[in-house]
């Protein structure tokens, strides 16, 4: 390893007398391939299982929709179109289904679209007030998503894809966002202000079963939107501000909270990062030239030969 660092020290000295200028950022973290660039947002974009397209919501249209591109970026296109606002849509684990919410009915409801029929469904859920954050288990059979109890109050709940048998799973009168289930889908992740005053997000881990929890991130950083990695649901990546950043990057650490490593080193807003479903990539929402943007990160290419051990676990 010394031999290359000192490589890498010689490659500064080198750039610094050509009068060309690298911060140390530039040699830290992984590749990183931008997919869109509109003049407009762009975030929570995902791969089907097959990982041949990517989902997303921009409102380039002048409101939320959800659309569809293939893995480079290219083909961006509606995957239908709405009088309303669609939002945070998400892959069925093993059919081409795409779950969102919608507040086409007054309320944020949630939705699935079916490609092979080309519908948009409603999931009937005997719950009133907003609906979101939805995702599917991984047998395909529950969805977990979070219902507004009240303003400043978000519980989660799980359901049958048919919205019945609904059970609260996390209720504890405080925001909790965006769960997510772990491989074996006994487990879910979130992000949530309880035990911080509301001055930060802690991400924790729930038995759906026991109802166990263990805090993964620490009360003074702020963290959020947690995913589990696909294969094992060893390596979970999430979004962090540590320490004195300003803005938030990407991280990865291993499920039960340690080995927390920095992917991105762009002092810009990285936020809702996903896997790919070989955990090779992950796509995240980047601020970049005014926007938020959908990035791919290429975990097999670090530009710190230091971070190769992250490819190894």
């Amino acid at each position: 390893m010394k031999p290359i660092i000192s490589s890498i020290l010689a490659l500064l000295v080198f750039l610094s007398v050509s009068n060309e200028i690298i911060s140390q950022e530039d040699l830290l973290g992984y590749k990183e391939v931008q997919l869109t660039q509109t003049n407009a947002d762009n975030r929570y974009a995902s791969y089907n299982h097959k990982g041949e397209d990517i989902i997303f919501e921009s409102n380039r249209d002048g409101r939320w929709q959800i659309y569809i591109m293939d893995i480079n970026g290219t083909h961006q296109k509606p995957l239908f179109k709405s009088s309303s606002n669609d939002r945070r849509p998400s892959w069925h684990p093993y059919k081409d289904i795409v779950i969102f919410e919608s507040d086409r009915s007054g309320t944020w409801e949630i939705y699935t679209y079916d490609f092979e029929n080309n519908s948009v469904k409603k999931m009937r859920i005997p719950i009133k007030g907003d609906k979101r954050y939805a995702r599917f288990a991984p047998n395909g059979v529950q969805v977990v998503f979070c219902h507004e109890a009240y303003a400043g109050v978000t519980d989660i709940y799980m359901c049958s894809n048919k919205g019945k048998r609904t059970k609260r799973i996390v209720n504890n009168k405080h925001l909790n966002i965006g769960p997510h289930f772990n491989r074996r889908g006994d487990y879910i992740i979130y992000h949530s202000n309880r035990n911080t005053q509301g001055e930060s997000n802690i991400i924790y881990s729930r038995s759906i079963i026991t109802d166990d929890r263990n805090r993964l991130t620490y009360f003074k950083d702020h963290s959020e939107y947690p995913n589990w990695s696909n294969i094992r649901s060893t390596r979970i990546v999430y979004s962090a501000k540590v320490d004195d950043m300003i803005h938030p990057e990407i991280f990865i650490m291993r499920s039960n909270g340690t080995r927390k490593i920095q992917v991105t080193y762009n002092d810009v807003p990285d936020i809702l990062p996903s896997w790919s479903p070989n955990d090779i990539n992950l796509l995240i929402t980047g601020y970049r030239d005014g926007y938020e943007q959908i990035c791919k990160i290429l975990l097999k290419e670090p530009l710190n030969p230091e971070n190769r051990a992250l490819d190894q676990k």
